[in-house]
């Protein structure tokens, strides 16, 4: 029955909440979504390089995510619960409605919603794993981020995957897990497109590194804009083609992936692992 405020609840009991209908925020726009996950209260999507999230001056991720909506009967603002740069592809979460963003941005805010990534960066990092907290704001340029003593502080865990020397193409192709700690936690990273010493297949990119270059699985703690390109970076190694923080040009993207999220269900307090 409709409930009024004279009602009392109890431990166990089912409730049916109507959300209101909403307006679409955003022009619709066809695009190709590659939905890697869906219920009733988010979607997460595989964002290519290239897009961005949300753009007013051009068509943006948040068009297609407005017509995916459309035809779904969605009748829902567009929520983003996390924010990717332009060329960083992967996870990109979006809430339904307000109540589940509220909740979400909650679990982010006290770290039990993870964020996983991986990146390759400029030559080798000698240490195996470390934790890089770090304060940070944007620079006078008012264009990038920079370590100031006077910034919000951020924590970027990251753990060592491969270290590679400079060497041609290898054109064979596999899989292999990698099983790393970080923060005392096991986790287990599927590596696609990796040959039989876990080494990128197309290495093109990084044949220029004469100096090797490292892959690295990254958690945050915190949601800094840049806030991994700005950290190693400021550790001498900075993402591969990430020239706006220092790194050598390679005439390709820089690399990175926001490759999984992890988060307990609002509904039935499971935890859900979401792999790009």
């Amino acid at each position: 029955h409709k409930a009024t405020p004279k009602d009392v609840i109890s431990e166990g009991d089912e409730i049916w909440i109507a959300m209101a209908k909403e307006k679409i925020d955003h022009e619709p726009i066809e695009m190709n979504l590659h939905i890697l996950y869906e219920d009733d209260d988010l979607l997460i999507v595989d964002k290519p390089a290239g897009v961005t999230v949300n753009s007013k001056d051009q068509v943006s991720l948040a068009n297609g995510v407005a017509y995916y909506f459309k035809e779904h009967g969605i009748k829902r603002k567009v929520r983003f619960l996390n924010r990717l740069d332009r060329d960083t592809t992967g996870c990109i979460v979006i809430a339904k409605s307000g109540l589940a963003q509220s909740l979400y941005q909650q679990q982010m805010d006290d770290n039990t919603f993870e964020k996983w990534y991986m990146a390759t960066v400029e030559g080798i990092i000698e240490a195996d794993e470390d934790s890089l907290v770090l304060s940070m704001e944007r620079s006078a340029d008012g264009i990038h981020y920079e370590v100031n003593p006077k910034g919000k502080e951020t924590r970027t865990d990251y753990s060592v995957l491969c270290r590679h020397q400079s060497q041609p193409v290898d054109k064979s192709v596999n899989k292999s897990k990698n099983s790393v700690d970080i923060a005392s936690k096991n986790v287990d990273i599927e590596l696609s497109d990796v040959d039989k010493n876990g080494q990128n297949v197309d290495k093109s990119v990084y044949n220029s590194q004469e100096c090797g270059y490292t892959e690295v699985l990254v958690r945050l703690y915190t949601g800094k804009t840049h806030q991994i390109r700005v950290a190693f970076s400021h550790i001498g190694h900075p993402l591969v083609g990430d020239t706006l923080y220092g790194a050598q040009p390679t005439g390709q993207p820089f690399q990175l992936r926001a490759q999984k999220v992890v988060f307990t269900h609002m509904r039935t307090g499971e935890r859900i692992t979401v792999t790009a």
